[in-house]
């Protein structure tokens, strides 16, 4: 190859990667734009929150997993809470738009939702969390018993747990895959899909949080691409983890602190508590649902059909049913968070 020919090449592979960098740069600013626009700020006396409120009813403070934000609050509390309540959904501390601080700890999350609570008006809500999400929830129970009606746990972290969602425990490693750059590669990426191929999409999510395969995986996959409400749920929920570089700082705190769990002793939660379980999920074992189920006095246990998407798949109206139950029956002793 002459000289020319190989300068020539660098000149296009150069220009391409700019391009790809300049795509990236301004997928990730019109993203970051879109949800600062479906979201507000709130001042508390435990700094920034960022939340989205929908619906209107009965209180309902959904806390997110990792990844995550209050985008994923949304998705998890409209999909099994329904029209009836109010959603609150915050981003946690270390996601999106409200920072990590001092705040990253189980109990100081849970200290900062109750301050939220206070700047809101609210004084007491039926408290639910999802995955990652379940550790401040537990905290906010125990810790302000006289903010919380009731306690949904859904696929939630109860207990120690040792899981990365991108580092390998390898520091080297580590620093690369949990990079702004590497972040912004595998959101922009994600989202092409999301875009281009959204059926692939899709499959991906219980493919990754499933512990089904082969005939028996693409069955469940089926059942849930066939249902338009329920592929919209995954593709939100795939959307919930980009960009990933505005997540990270929360992902990486609460890793830290699950590994410390638990914190408190779940005995102490008064409040009715309902837990769901996916009976195919892949990604929370189902002992961190059986640590509280033989702890937390007044508690009942609904296991779906489902994998760690709590709301999609052919078991999905029996647990909104569930719920809705549960919800009703926690309301009617508590008129007040009505």
């Amino acid at each position: 190859m002459s000289r020319s020919r190989r300068q020539s090449g660098t000149v296009a592979a150069s220009v391409a990667l700019a391009a790809t960098g300049l795509g990236l740069w301004r997928w990730k600013r019109r993203r970051l734009a879109s949800l600062a626009a479906n979201s507000e700020l709130v001042e508390t006396d435990r700094g920034v929150v960022e939340v989205a409120r929908r619906g209107s009813g009965p209180p309902v403070l959904v806390l997110h997993g990792a990844p995550g934000g209050y985008d994923q609050g949304l998705c998890f509390g409209e999909a099994l809470f329904g029209d009836d309540v109010e959603v609150i959904a915050p981003s946690r501390p270390g996601y999106l738009r409200t920072p990590l601080e001092a705040n990253g700890s189980p109990s100081a999350q849970a200290a900062q939702c109750v301050a939220l609570m206070d700047e809101l008006g609210v004084e007491r809500a039926v408290v639910a969390g999802y995955s990652s999400g379940g550790p401040a929830a537990l905290h906010l129970a125990v810790e302000h018993p006289e903010r919380v009606s009731g306690l949904v746990l859904g696929a939630a972290v109860t207990t120690q747990f040792e899981e990365r969602a991108y580092g390998v425990g390898v520091p080297v490693l580590d620093s690369v895959l949990t990079s702004t750059p590497f972040l912004d590669v595998f959101s922009g990426a994600l989202a092409a899909l999301a875009r281009l191929a959204p059926g692939r999409v899709v499959a991906l999510g219980p493919g990754m949080s499933s512990t089904l395969d082969g005939d028996e995986l693409r069955a469940y996959v089926e059942s849930v691409a066939s249902r338009p409400t329920h592929r919209e749920r995954v593709l939100a929920l795939a959307a919930s983890l980009s960009p990933a570089s505005a997540r990270v700082d929360g992902v990486l705190n609460d890793e830290r602190w699950q590994r410390r769990l638990p914190l408190l002793d779940y005995a102490d939660v008064a409040c009715p508590t309902l837990v769901l379980t996916g009976a195919y999920d892949a990604l929370v074992p189902r002992s961190h649902a059986e640590y509280v189920l033989e702890r937390i006095p007044d508690v009942e246990h609904h296991e779906a059909a489902a994998d760690h998407i709590l709301m999609v798949g052919p078991d999905a109206a029996e647990t909104e049913r569930v719920v809705d139950a549960f919800v009703d029956t926690v309301l009617s002793s508590n008129p007040q968070s009505s």
